[in-house]
């Protein structure tokens, strides 16, 4: 397995850095372009909430990413410095297609992360915050995504 791991403030203008890395990775891995395209929206949209929610946009704090790079998965891991949440309260946080019909855009970012990765996963600690994200690659280069349930 080989890890990639990016280090930046918590300021929004540097979410790019950790998108274009997000596409580079893409790319080494022969995914499609709609694939890499999901892989940097979802990574857009953890490392956005991590700053903005987790870290409350302290430019002194920083954001980690870790990409996990294997055959047929990439782990992406995104760390704040945030308080400690309750994993259902960022459940509970996440947002329906009915509310989304309703015009409510609280929890957006999560509802677009779980529709774009094959599987999520979320921890809490006193250190802070992980938001894991993982992408199937399939052996014959087709990759799935992950169904709504």
């Amino acid at each position: 397995m080989s890890q990639i791991e990016v280090r930046i403030p918590s300021d929004l203008v540097f979410e790019r850095v950790v998108r274009a890395a997000a596409e580079e990775i893409g790319r080494q891995m022969n995914l499609d372009e709609e694939r890499i395209a999901d892989l940097t929206l979802a990574v857009s949209e953890a490392v956005t909430n991590a700053i903005e929610h987790g870290n409350q946009l302290e430019r002194d704090i920083h954001v980690g990413v870790i990409f996990s790079i294997e055959a047929e998965q990439l782990q992406i891991q995104v760390m704040d410095q945030g308080k400690r949440v309750q994993a259902l309260q960022v459940r509970q946080q996440g947002i329906s297609e009915e509310s989304l019909e309703q015009g409510q855009m609280r929890g957006l970012g999560l509802y677009i992360i779980h529709n774009l990765v094959d599987r999520v996963e979320f921890s809490s600690s006193e250190e802070g915050n992980t938001f894991t994200m993982w992408l199937h690659i399939t052996p014959c280069g087709e990759q799935t995504r992950r169904s709504n349930e």
